[in-house]
């Protein structure tokens, strides 16, 4: 199984008369980015990048989205398409279970939406003269409206394609809301895990391999934090940098990689114990080398699941810290959307009843996404490591 294992992950390929490693394309393709991200951002700053010739306004999130991004492809795109065998055998393992086929082509499409969404369909515009229309298939009393875009009947204004998930009271098409909350759970999600995950494997790993007093700090810093919520932490920052969704990311990735941590260290105080990994060190194979190719490999499944498992969390606090007004962004984010629809309720625009799609559908859109990502880290557990199952 190990073998099998390893042949996976070829990144650093050691040459065993100089014993040192030889940098595979991973590495390479890691470096890479990171120096291409740091380069088109020094040039931006000086006014010499593409931003500032296309006229785009691009904020500390999106670099951070776009590095995650990259490290996303070059991490899981690209070995998933050079092994298409392998990918194709995850894949129908997911497809036995029903709900969990489910729950990856849902991320797939929010995935896809997320990304280019923004960009095809463009933002929401205020228009008074349409807030206030139903969903396809819902109507209103027609007298709440301005103006009725699709059919009146029987004194009920109708809803239409024009506008399938119906406007909010200032007009603003829901969809095209709901598909820019997307944007924003994705930045969310895919950064935070692009910080916990490297930061949750060197500390279970260092944890679990070297052991000892090592072992007992690095433990014992994690329960510390952990018995800080990243929630009480955003809340104090707050004071000292001012709301914005960049100190999101950077707090609930910070404050939240401890319980991945833990199961890393757990999987490396037994990898470090099995017959090939002993067999490794007492062929003269140094403990760095150990780890990198035989520990690691062992200990990315862990990760990977567990991380998935973590993303729902952070982006339903995400979404209570915008519904509370203590977060700021560019783009609306789902907790946006839903106080917009419950607080217009409230100033009476409107009965929350008659225009329940307002808040109900991102709601909606919400709890799918949430519930997508636990399944599917649920049914990766069983797919990466059965024994876990």
């Amino acid at each position: 199984m190990a073998t099998d294992i390893d042949d996976r992950f070829e990144d650093i390929d050691w040459d065993s008369e100089r014993s040192a490693p030889r940098v595979g394309w991973r590495t390479g393709a890691t470096v890479a980015v990171l120096l291409g991200v740091v380069a088109v951002l020094f040039a931006d700053q000086h006014g010499l990048g593409p931003t500032d010739q296309l006229n785009w306004t691009v904020t500390r999130i999106d670099w951070l989205f776009s590095l995650s991004l990259a490290l996303f492809v070059v991490h899981v795109v690209v070995p998933l398409a050079r092994d298409r065998e392998r990918a194709l055998g995850y894949w129908q393992q997911l497809r036995e279970d029903s709900l969990a086929s489910a729950a990856a082509a849902y991320i797939s499409v929010f995935f896809l939406l997320g990304l280019v969404g923004p960009l095809v369909l463009g933002t929401p515009v205020i228009g008074k003269k349409v807030a206030f229309q139903p969903p396809v298939l819902f109507s209103i009393d027609a007298r709440v409206p301005y103006e009725c875009v699709g059919p009146v009947v029987a004194s009920r204004c109708v809803g239409t394609m024009a506008h399938p998930l119906g406007t909010t009271f200032e007009g603003k098409d829901v969809l095209l809301m709901v598909v820019m909350a997307m944007r924003i759970t994705l930045q969310v999600g895919l950064i935070s895990a692009t910080i916990i995950v490297p930061v949750a494997t060197v500390v279970g790993t260092v944890a679990g391999y070297v052991g000892g007093w090592v072992d007992d700090v690095l433990m014992y810093y994690v329960d510390v934090q952990q018995a800080i919520p990243a929630f009480l932490v955003y809340i104090v920052a707050i004071f000292l940098f001012g709301r914005s969704l960049f100190l999101i990311v950077l707090v609930f990735g910070l404050f939240s990689w401890g319980g991945v941590a833990r199961l890393v260290r757990s999987e490396v105080l037994q990898r470090r114990e099995e017959l090939y990994a002993r067999a490794a060190r007492t062929a003269g194979a140094s403990h760095l080398q150990v780890v990198r190719r035989h520990v690691l490999p062992n200990v990315s499944g862990t990760v990977i699941t567990a991380t998935t498992l973590q993303i729902p969390a952070i982006v339903l606090a995400e979404a209570a810290l915008a519904y509370l007004r203590l977060s700021r962004s560019t783009l609306p984010s789902f907790g946006d959307i839903i106080a917009g629809g419950t607080i217009g309720a409230v100033l009476r625009w409107t009965d929350f009843v008659q225009a329940w799609w307002i808040a109900t559908i991102p709601a909606v859109f919400l709890a799918l996404t949430v519930l997508s990502f636990g399944v599917l880290g649920d049914a990766l557990r069983d797919v990466l490591d059965p024994r876990q199952g």
